[in-house]
């Protein structure tokens, strides 16, 4: 019981990221999307193709059908130069999530991931605090920070800072955690490497930021070995996974699998790069970059993805001078690097400057009536991204957010600023003061490792900034998508400065008790919380996630297995009653029980049966009642649900999960 109350904090944390998306809008997409999305389409096939899971399609005979798949296989020919910067890995998960449920299930499998590092950090940071300062962490994350805003995004940027708090976790709290959270944490880390370069380097800086700090503060060394293992194995394991597939890919179609030259058009467009570029150029140099050398080469992401003849480099070029400009990246970089150092570090130092205080939304707020109304890329998967959950409305509108990247600016500028005020704040705090002047630096103590993990954190923050600024310029996305960690870190300091539990089992703090006290004494209060079960709050949470259960097995039913609406839900409500017995079984009613297994499961879906007529006979005698109601049908819907829960959980209590008696027990 008690590990079930403290992973509650995770369940509570991931409702409210996903509150505030339901919120502002919905799930979102962007134009990388699209090429996950068939990267990870592709590889869902050659993996059912090898396991005999799926057949070969025919090749095909009718004229039309001939030209689309050639021109499927020549687009496939013009992704593969940038086949490596577009991990099929995260392509599978969005594939996979999206035959299962919608952008929803991705999103809720982002931001359950999301609450559970950061529950992870409240744990270390606050070993001691009050349950309820978990909660206040989650929330303060949740609706102070972007975190939503990258949870509900179908782009890996969200594991980013969930890698970089799992490396630190690691890293200094590595005798704190058990087996199983450290193997977790490990996959996370390997997986983040495997779908984006840049969270190794980030994963890499944390750990050579702990590992200092560890040896200053004398941590114990086989742990912080341990730690470093499971890091740099993961890394490595995850270049081998990745490596193994484009070489696969390679044997596959002979094509190699490229990456754009980031770096070679970020260095254009700080300046250096263009000034040597222009300089070589004119005395004879063979880069294929100097057939663009009179654009305006100052705009990174217009050169590498615009298609106007105008601003367009890499988009422009064919296979072959695509393949080339990859191949002379490194050379160019280095030819740049030796004609202007100087030049090179002032444009890295400033980009690393724009990175830190560029921390708002944008990308993620785009409305997705481009996509859906562009003659481009309303031929590519996005529409049917958007559109699979419900429709944008006849116009394409109905998805815009509510929130703009301007409004996202002023909020989620004042509120980092807020959370890094929190956190160099928490050494104001008298913990703070007296660990300053006591000077004694050691890893046991729970504020020296509150404080160091706190730092680590930000320096996740920083590292992100520079690798982002100086290798692929200054966007906002990649600045707000860790800007969350800010104020992650800084609500888990603060929290592990709060005392410890004193006042009641609840943990409640003593001021809130006391402001709580004339409230709970009212007669009404406490006639209700002598009458207040805890054991129906748990039959609420089965009951809520029996309805995910068979949300998600009836999406699946019919997008893999292919049945109909109602065998798909049959199959779906069934597996669905089956789970939320065994739940209410081990959860909710765990005392002895009177009746065997068999006979008590036949008693349960007795008890589902009718209260399930009684929803339903309820909701319709309330429309027929009042007609009025059928223009709000919440209300006859409100009173359904009431009287079904009331009669499955009475009946669930006293017949199928009624308690054994005494004299059985002994």
């Amino acid at each position: 019981m008690r590990r079930w109350l403290s992973f509650l904090p995770v369940l509570a944390g991931t409702l409210m990221i996903l509150a505030v998306v339901l919120a502002v809008g919905r799930p979102v997409v962007f134009p990388d999307t699209d090429d996950y999305f068939a990267h990870g389409k592709n590889a869902a096939y050659e993996i059912g193709y090898a396991l005999h899971l799926k057949a070969r399609p025919k090749p095909p005979t009718d004229p039309d059908e001939i030209a689309d798949a050639k021109q499927i296989v020549a687009d496939e020919h013009m992704s593969h130069p940038v086949m490596k910067a577009r991990s099929p890995i995260y392509g599978l998960f969005l594939y996979v999530s999206q035959r299962i449920g919608t952008l929803w299930l991705t999103t809720a499998i982002q931001a359950l991931i999301s609450a559970w590092v950061i529950w992870l950090l409240w744990r270390i940071m606050a070993p001691r605090a009050p349950l309820w300062s978990a909660y206040a962490v989650q929330a303060a994350t949740a609706f102070g920070s972007t975190l939503p805003f990258f949870a509900d995004f179908a782009m890996p940027d969200i594991f980013a800072g969930c890698s970089a708090i799992a490396a630190a976790l690691l890293t200094l709290g590595w005798g704190r955690l058990n087996v199983w959270e450290r193997v977790g944490l490990g996959l996370l880390i390997s997986f983040a490497a495997i779908i984006h370069g840049s969270h190794s380097l980030i994963a890499i800086a944390v750990l050579a930021s702990g590992l200092l700090a560890g040896w200053f503060m004398k941590a114990p060394r086989r742990e912080m070995g341990f730690a470093a293992a499971t890091i740099l194995g993961g890394i490595v394991a995850a270049a081998a996974i990745n490596g193994l597939y484009w070489k696969a890919v390679e044997y596959k179609t002979g094509d190699t699998p490229g990456r754009p030259p980031f770096l070679a058009m970020r260095l254009i467009a700080d300046g250096p790069g263009r000034d040597y570029l222009r300089a070589s150029c004119a005395q004879g140099a063979q880069w294929e970059l100097c057939k663009f050398k009179n654009l305006p080469l100052n705009n990174s992401d217009r050169m590498m993805w615009s298609d106007r003849p105008t601003e367009g480099v890499f988009n422009m070029g064919n296979y072959a001078q695509r393949t080339l400009l990859e191949k002379q990246e490194m050379p160019f970089v280095l030819k740049v690097l030796a004609y202007d150092p100087w030049g090179v570090l002032r444009a890295s130092l400033m980009n690393w400057g724009k990175q830190l205080i560029e921390v708002f939304v944008d990308d993620p707020l785009l409305d997705p009536h481009y996509y859906l109304a562009n003659p481009y890329w309303k031929t590519t998967n996005l529409p049917w991204l958007i559109d699979h959950d419900h429709g944008c409305g006849p116009d394409h509108h109905g998805c815009k957010p509510r929130i703009s990247s301007t409004q996202s600016w002023w909020l989620h500028s004042g509120l980092c600023i807020v959370a890094v005020l929190a956190l160099f704040g928490r050494l104001a705090l008298p913990d703070g003061r007296r660990w300053m002047a006591a000077r004694r630096f050691s890893l046991e103590d729970r504020t020296t490792l509150s404080i160091t993990l706190a730092a680590l954190v930000l320096i996740a923050f920083i590292a992100n900034a520079l690798i982002c600024g100086a290798l692929s310029g200054p966007f906002p996305r990649y600045g707000a998508r860790v800007a969350w960690l800010i104020t992650a870190a800084a609500a888990c300091a603060l929290a592990g400065a709060l005392p410890e539990r004193t006042s009641d089992e609840l943990g409640m703090p003593a001021w809130l008790s006391r402001l709580i006290a004339p409230v709970l004494a009212l007669p009404p209060i406490r006639w209700g919380l002598k009458r207040f079960e805890p054991s129906m709050l748990r039959f609420g949470l089965v009951g809520f996630a029996g309805f995910a259960i068979d949300r998600l097995l009836l999406q699946g039913a019919i997008s893999i297995l292919g049945m109909n609406a109602f065998t798909g839900r049959l199959l779906s409500f069934s597996l669905a009653v089956v789970c939320t017995w065994l739940l209410n079984r081990s959860f909710t009613f765990r005392h002895d029980h009177h009746h065997a297994p068999l006979k008590q499961a036949m008693i349960y879906v007795a008890v589902q049966v009718a209260g399930g007529i009684l929803n339903v006979g309820v909701y319709e005698v309330a429309i027929w009642l009042v007609p009025a109601l059928k223009a709000h049908l919440l209300i006859p819907l409100a009173f359904g649900s009431a009287a079904g829960l009331c009669v499955t959980y009475a009946g669930s209590k006293r017949f199928a999960f009624r308690r054994a008696a005494p004299e059985t027990v002994a």
